[in-house]
């Protein structure tokens, strides 16, 4: 018990001294929010004509939807897989798109390349 009281003060400061918070450092630059823009999931692909639909999200930008913008399809991972080409197909939530080039498949997401304004 002696011993105990002896060593105990000892072991609370080098408890202590192992969960200290971690420094917090900030970014060298401020984080620019990204240009690509959801526009939603490829719903469907009908290869042997080269076209795919595209479920929108809610929050689509409009500009996306300009008939002959090109979309990019992306796995999950974020790796381009296809460009889409939009038409003006929209019916209800549903977006009609014609497969520029790759190969897109059901559930990738579709997302537009916003141009970027002056500053």
């Amino acid at each position: 018990m002696i011993l105990l009281r002896a060593v105990l003060p000892g072991l609370v400061l080098l408890a202590a001294g192992c969960v200290a918070p971690p420094a917090v450092t900030t970014p060298p630059e401020p984080l620019a929010p990204s240009t690509r823009l959801v526009v939603g999931r490829v719903l469907e692909v009908d290869a042997d004509r080269g076209f795919a639909f595209v479920e929108l999200a809610p929050d689509v930008p409009r500009p996306a939807l300009v008939s002959g913008t090109l979309l990019v399809a992306r796995r999950p991972d974020l790796s381009p897989v296809a460009t889409l080409r939009t038409s003006a197909q929209v019916r209800g939530r549903t977006l009609g798109t014609r497969v520029a080039s790759g190969t897109p498949r059901r559930g990738d997401e579709v997302v537009w390349e916003a141009p970027v304004g002056p500053e």
